[in-house]
């Protein structure tokens, strides 16, 4: 992951409705039967911005697969989300795709919620996976081999 500071853009209306994240994770995306892999290059809770070979026409409807990563050890089930092309511009050789999200449900919302949450440092990995972290105890003063 990046540099996880929101990162604020103004729009012709004021400012956006949610921080964006800079954050890379790998992303399949499918439009109509075609599949195409992706990165990320930002997220918030309404949209990302994709980096991909293949350029993906404005006003396409698509699906995307995230799968997010919470620290060292914690991945998420696949996260499926419907998206709406908004731009596609090429960019050194490759496109920046922007995509907002559509027809959000639920379980879709709260899951995006918590990665977000984990983005913006308000959910750490020890809440989201409780077990998994490494402990560490006091060495006994009287082990002479220190373990």
């Amino acid at each position: 992951m990046n540099d996880n500071k929101p990162e604020q853009k103004e729009t012709m209306t004021g400012r956006r409705a949610h921080p964006r994240f800079s954050v890379d994770i790998q992303v399949g995306v499918t439009s109509d039967s075609a599949s195409v892999s992706a990165r990320t290059r930002d997220i918030s809770r309404s949209g990302l911005c994709l980096v991909s070979t293949v350029e993906i026409a404005r006003e396409k409807v698509i699906a995307i697969e995230l799968v997010l990563t919470f620290g060292q050890g914690g991945t998420s089930e696949p996260l499926h989300l419907k998206g709406k092309v908004v731009w596609c511009t090429k960019l050194f050789g490759q496109y920046q795709i922007g995509v907002m999200f559509v027809k959000v449900d639920e379980e879709e919302g709260r899951n995006l919620d918590m990665f977000i949450g984990f983005l913006d440092g308000s959910l750490s990995a020890s809440e989201l996976f409780p077990g998994d972290e490494e402990t560490t105890e006091t060495p006994d003063p009287d082990d002479p081999f220190g373990t």
